[in-house]
């Protein structure tokens, strides 16, 4: 049996050249405005300096956050591959999922697509990214499944905002509207992204084994092949899923109790930490190795650092030039005299630009929500339709957006480029677009 192809070692310097090239680009393209709109002024040093200096703005602790969050899952999670535990779990559900593997491709796709709906999650569920790619590989298809059902459906879930804190709790509650009202529209919307993840999901994974058909030792998985238990590895898994479990009760729990949402990045790196210790000890691993893997993991994903100061210098040049205001401006002055119908289309569109360059849905809402609620008043839009239009342009765009650190941590762990991605995702955000669209003209004829 050939070796299984290994992902989650770090990313490729084919992919790490496209990276930071696209957002050298795209800090240029940044620089550019600064000097274009009126009122932008920054010096260039600053801007050159600006993905070391964002560290010392209000982003830094956030970038901190992820920079550490990033880390340890790289170390984490070459642990996992390197002691066993990783091939010993993928073998054991390859075996008793058997013939039923679309079944656990829906299965394993609804689940992330709740945790964003129902519990506002999205970072928190990246560091299952590279188990999701794992699996993906095992069935018999490639990386692009993987990511399709674990980080589009987390990122496609927090879009449709069905309870979700950060944006519909935080957006609603500028607007004067009552908490999670309005859910109607919204679990349609959950109903509809979840057929169009699985209309893109399943005749990809398909193609997939057709493609592979043929050719030995594709991924080094056989489902008909016996399953041999191994108790140190058996123990190994039960410790993974069962600190796997109490650390999605955390994030669960951090619906009801805000102050642990504040820190549940780093909490949720940290039962990461424990999850690569523990199941290096249940794998009968001896501490010296087990620091070299860690350490390795952690070397090999330290380049992504840098793609994340990067994206984050770019928030940070609109901000010290003072532009966005500006922005803002100009879109209020566009939008105002239209009708409802071009209205709303509108403000979903200039959520997606605003969005590109404030990745937080939260700060979004903050900052978006007092300008385009008199706006959407003055085209005739209801307010609870203006706070859906503003969750799909907060959210589905961040499946594409490389300002997205969500989008770069998940390429990055697994070792795809940024253009394999935008080729494989096009359809399904094409099929998102008319989707939301279509839902915002039927909620403004119905008077949502």
């Amino acid at each position: 049996m050939s070796k299984r192809k290994k992902k989650g070692q770090g990313i490729s310097v084919g992919s790490f050249i496209s990276a930071i090239s696209i957002l050298a680009v795209l800090m240029i393209m940044t620089y550019i405005l600064t000097l274009l709109i009126p009122g932008g002024t920054i010096p260039f040093w600053k801007w050159l300096l600006s993905p070391v200096l964002v560290l010392g703005s209000d982003q830094g602790v956030t970038l901190f956050a992820v920079i550490i969050f990033l880390l340890v899952i790289g170390g984490t999670f070459n642990a996992l591959d390197r002691s066993g535990t990783m091939d010993y779990m993928l073998r054991k559900i390859v075996h008793f999922a058997g013939d039923k593997k679309y079944l656990l491709l829906a299965v394993v796709t609804l689940f992330f697509l709740s945790m964003g709906a129902f519990i506002g999650s999205f970072e928190e569920c990246i560091p299952m990214v590279p188990l999701a790619v794992a699996l993906a590989l095992a069935m018999g298809w490639d990386e692009m499944v993987g990511l399709g059902m674990s980080m589009a459906a987390v990122a496609c879930g927090f879009s449709t905002g069905v309870l979700n804190p950060f944006t519909t709790g935080v957006a609603q509650s500028i607007m004067g509207l009552p908490m999670f009202s309005g859910i109607s529209l919204r679990l349609l919307t959950f109903v509809v992204i979840y057929g169009c993840l699985l209309l893109v999901l399943i005749p990809y994974a398909k193609k997939c084994e057709k493609k592979n058909a043929g050719k030995a030792n594709v991924t080094g998985f056989n489902a008909s092949e016996v399953f041999v238990k191994k108790p140190h590895l058996e123990a190994s898994v039960r410790f993974f899923v069962g600190t796997l479990v109490v650390c999605f009760m955390v994030i669960l729990l951090s619906v009801f109790v805000p102050g642990i949402s504040d820190y549940l990045m780093i909490i949720v790196a940290a039962f990461f930490l424990i999850i690569g210790i523990g199941c290096c000890i249940c794998s009968k691993i001896d501490s010296h190795k087990s620091v070299s893997y860690f350490a390795y993991g952690v070397l090999n994903i330290m380049p992504s650092m840098l793609l994340i100061l990067m994206a984050g210098s770019i928030q940070y040049t609109m901000n010290e030039a003072g532009i966005m205001d500006t922005i803002l401006q100009f879109a209020i002055d566009v939008i105002s005299p239209m009708s409802s119908y071009a209205g709303i289309l509108c403000i979903l569109l200039f959520t997606m630009v605003v969005n590109f360059f404030v990745s937080s849905g939260s700060a979004e809402a903050v900052l978006l929500m007092p300008l385009i609620g008199p706006l959407a008043d003055v085209c005739g839009i209801s307010r609870q339709l203006t706070v859906l239009a503003f969750n799909y342009g907060d959210g589905f765009s961040n499946i594409v957006y490389f300002t997205n650190p969500c989008l770069l941590i998940a390429l990055s762990v697994v070792g795809v480029s940024y253009g394999k991605w935008i080729r494989f995702s096009l359809k399904l955000q094409v099929l998102i677009v008319v989707c939301c669209c279509s839902i915002l003209l039927l909620g403004t004829v119905v008077g949502y």
